[in-house]
């Protein structure tokens, strides 16, 4: 373990002397682990590389690269994090307490409480040799030394950030109370009966086996019966009996907290529930349009979840997909044409549900587009829409009951508009506005008409409105 400044801006001799001491752990070959994210995630998420770390590993590699370097990513998965609360606390807008030594005399009042069971998954290693020839072919033969920055760093660790994310995304350890919680969170109510909850586990739980997100993603053992029992066990459950059996809800305090351990998985739902979102507004659609339409929303979920399917293979995954919804009753084929269930039967609710799972994040693109919009071309910067589209989602989570706290971070509103600069629908002018190419109307129209209910779209456009017309939005 070694210290490590926060900022290193302003003082170069502190930079020079921190660069050389990890190029020679590196180049004696002792093993060093870092954070990536270079924070703790309060919602749950992967957050966004931090690249200060990988640039100086990649640059000391660049010096010398008589031993190789390997990046073995590790998951930690929890079943309860003993800050969760706390991080939950800040995430709404309460400042980070200082610790002191009083903390001591709480945290043995915290332990009284069950924390399950911890996982710890290894994912595909990255060799650092292997990437670098796959992005710069050349790179052996160019100059190498202390000084060295070539022009290519900055993207090209960008890109190991990325990759990095990913790998450690597919070591997820799936556990009962992930499952539990995307269930939960997926209702209306945040309620559902014992029965019925069980079913919607062994739901997921079939599909997940049917299509493994990755090898080095680890399921829960039992069936959705005995995953209900261990998250009861755990008091992350509440119970009501009737005449007519058991309903399972979240309090209040518990609905906020699960949010955290739904988020741990939500990059291996994304796509299945984007496919299922498809269906709440059509009854049939064909393989075509199912394909085109998840192509265009496809490369935001990516690159806020970090999903590991490239777009090249993302044809062969999507039938994947739809061959297990059609295996579990959750679609029927008809030729090229795909078929929901009928709306009162039990396997159109299972897909309804779902589909919930990445409809806050849906809702947060058709925001950030609806402003951009509203707005017109070269009317507006990436800063202002960014402090637009978080008041909104503060707004539309009153309206909606949203109990998310994720839901307006800004952090994720950033993201997507640099995703829509990367991808080259949002272009910036001289003086930082922002311009949009035609291909964002039919995204908003086009695409997110077909994943957003009617009332949901209805209450992004009104607010949207409103904010040139100052009239009171409709709820």
């Amino acid at each position: 373990a070694f210290f490590m400044r926060r900022t290193f801006k302003g003082n170069p001799l502190y930079t020079a002397v921190f660069n050389e001491y990890l190029h020679t752990l590196f180049s004696k070959g002792f093993p060093v682990e870092y954070f990536v994210e270079g924070g703790r995630s309060r919602t749950g998420r992967m957050l966004q590389p931090k690249t200060g770390m990988l640039a100086i590993t990649l640059r000391s590699f660049l010096r010398s690269h008589r031993l190789p370097i390997v990046f073995v990513p590790v998951y930690i998965g929890y079943e309860r994090v003993l800050e969760g609360r706390t991080y939950l606390g800040e995430l709404r807008g309460a400042s980070k307490k200082k610790e002191s030594i009083f903390d001591l005399f709480k945290v043995l009042g915290a332990l009284k409480q069950r924390f399950g069971q911890v996982s710890v998954n290894f994912g595909e290693p990255i060799k650092l040799a292997e990437f670098l020839d796959q992005q710069q072919p050349g790179w052996r033969q160019q100059e190498l030394g202390p000084q060295y920055r070539p022009a290519w760093l900055n993207e090209t660790t960008n890109r190991l950030g990325e990759r990095v994310a990913r790998h450690l995304n597919e070591a997820a350890s799936i556990n009962p109370v992930n499952l539990v919680a995307l269930a939960l969170l997926s209702t209306s109510k945040l309620a559902l009966d014992d029965r019925a909850l069980a079913r919607v586990l062994d739901l997921y739980l079939a599909l997940l086996r049917a299509v493994p997100y990755s090898p080095h993603t680890t399921l829960p053992d039992g069936d959705g019966a005995a995953l209900i029992e261990h998250v009861k066990g755990m008091d992350l459950l509440a119970e009501q009996k009737d005449a007519l059996g058991k309903i399972l809800y979240l309090d209040e305090q518990n609905a906020v907290l699960m949010t955290y351990y739904r988020n741990n998985v939500l990059h291996i739902f994304a796509l299945p529930a984007l496919l299922a979102s498809f269906f709440q507004s059509s009854a049939r659609i064909s393989r075509e349009q199912i394909l085109r339409y998840a192509g265009a929303l496809y490369p935001y979920l990516q690159s806020e979840l970090f999903i590991r399917w490239e777009q090249s293979e993302l044809e062969g995954v999507i039938d994947q997909w739809l061959a297990a919804f059609v295996e579990q009753g959750l679609l029927k084929v008809e030729g090229d044409v795909y078929v929901r269930p009928a709306p009162s039967s039990r396997q159109f609710v299972l897909l309804t549900l779902l589909s919930r799972s990445v409809a806050q994040t849906l809702q947060r693109f058709y925001m950030a587009i609806a402003l951009l919009l509203n707005a017109g071309q070269n009317a507006i910067s990436a800063e202002e829409l960014e402090d637009l589209c978080t008041v909104m989602a503060q707004r539309l989570s009153i309206l909606h009951g949203l109990n998310a706290p994720e839901f307006f971070d800004k952090s994720l509103f950033r993201h997507f508009i640099q995703s829509l600069l990367d991808q080259g629908v949002l272009r910036q002018d001289e003086a930082g506005k922002l311009s949009h190419h035609p291909l964002l109307s039919e995204l908003a129209e086009g695409a997110a008409k077909r994943v957003l209910p009617a009332e949901i779209r209805l209450s992004i456009r009104q607010v949207a409105l409103d904010r040139n017309e100052d009239e009171p939005a409709i709820a």
